[in-house]
């Protein structure tokens, strides 16, 4: 696959590694990577926590959840559709 349709996560870890750091299956790393499953803020959460990293060091902008005044983040825009 093209490195340049990846989530850059992808292009530094290994979906092997990740799976073992975050307990995420390799399908669904699989799907995120290529950019079939939406990135969630429970994804970004997790992977932030058990790698110690901010999201900044490992998520674009463009692909994070925003969060709301209240610091928590805000529903991404899949799971707003899927609510009516």
């Amino acid at each position: 696959m093209d490195d340049a349709k990846q989530h850059p996560l992808f292009l530094k870890y290994r979906r092997d590694w990740l799976h073992k750091m975050t307990g995420y299956s390799k399908g669904y790393l699989s799907r995120v990577a290529i950019r079939r499953e939406p990135l969630s803020s429970a994804f970004v959460e997790r992977v932030c926590y058990r790698l110690r990293k901010q999201e900044s060091e490992l998520f674009l902008p463009e692909h994070v959840v925003p969060r709301t005044s209240g610091g928590r983040r805000s529903q991404s825009p899949v799971a707003q559709k899927s609510r009516g």
